[in-house]
C-alpha cells in the first residue's frame, strides 16, 4: 500500500511513504528509497523535504543480477521508470540501465547513498 505525498502548494507528487514491519518507508516518486522513519508523519516529512532534491544526488543499485552494488546517478525519472547512469558522473558513452517495478520486484534495490 503506497500512500502518496504531494507538496501543499501545487500539489505536485513527491513520492510515497509505505508501512514497513514497525516503521515507515519514505520513497521517491519511482519507488526509490530515501529513508527509514518511525513514523508515517515522519516519513512524509521527509519525502517533502528530500523527494525531489534526492534526484540530483548519488545512489546505490543493487543488481540482483549480478549481486553487486554500484554507485549511479538518475539521469530520468517518472512514476514508472527511473533511468541511472552507473558511476559518479554523467559521462558520454556511460553505461545506462531503466529500472521498472519489475526490477524491484525481482531484488534489485535502488537507495540513496
Amino acid at each position: 500500500m503506497r500512500i502518496p505525498v504531494f507538496r501543499d502548494t501545487d500539489h505536485e507528487l513527491l513520492g510515497y511513504v509505505i508501512p514497513v514491519a514497525q516503521h515507515w518507508r519514505a520513497l521517491t516518486l519511482f519507488g526509490g528509497i530515501l529513508a527509514t522513519c518511525d513514523t508515517q508523519a515522519d516519513a512524509s516529512a521527509y519525502v517533502v523535504r528530500r523527494g525531489l532534491a534526492a534526484l540530483a544526488a548519488h545512489w546505490q543499485y543493487y543488481d540482483c543480477s549480478t549481486a553487486q552494488w554500484h554507485t549511479c546517478l538518475i539521469q530520468e525519472a517518472n512514476e514508472t521508470t527511473v533511468t541511472i547512469v552507473i558511476g559518479y558522473a554523467s559521462e558520454p558513452g556511460a553505461p545506462t540501465k531503466t529500472l521498472t517495478a519489475d526490477n524491484y520486484a525481482r531484488g534489485d534495490i535502488l537507495t540513496l547513498e
